[in-house]
């Protein structure tokens, strides 16, 4: 398989990062709900605060997942030989990135992409978790 390929298939598949970013938003606006409807009560308040906070972790990774995906779209747009120096390049130059840092290769750029998704996805069961422990103490009061 080509880089340009393999560019081409982590951008697509950073795409469907959106998936759980919306799942993460309808999750806060549940755990939200139940802290304004709910009576007020210690471990019910600090539940939905846990998910609400899961909420805000899923939104870093989502943010940093959207930054790499338009990263790579922009190279494939720019330079369809993938390769990465460019990039390296535009953070140096942005101050995104150290030039005293060596130029990562892409085995290296897909394992910290999939890192993220990795981290938005134990983001976003945290807060499913916790929001339905919350709603599981609301339901027994």
């Amino acid at each position: 398989m080509s880089t340009a390929m393999q560019v081409q298939a982590m951008a697509a598949l950073l795409r469907q990062a959106r998936i759980p970013a919306v799942i993460s938003t309808l999750l806060a606006a549940t755990a939200l709900a139940v802290l304004l409807l709910a009576p007020r009560s210690m471990p019910l308040v600090a539940v939905a605060l846990l998910s609400l906070l899961a909420g805000v972790g899923q939104a870093y990774f989502a943010a940093r997942i959207g930054f790499d995906r338009g990263l790579l779209e922009g190279l494939l747009a720019a330079h369809p030989d993938a390769a990465p120096d460019p990039i390296d390049d535009a953070l140096q130059a942005l101050g995104l990135r150290a030039a005293v840092h060596p130029v990562r290769g892409w085995p290296a750029r897909w394992q910290g992409m999939r890192g993220l998704l990795r981290g938005q996805g134990a983001c976003v069961l945290l807060q499913a978790l916790t929001l339905l422990a919350a709603l599981w103490l609301r339901m027994a009061q």
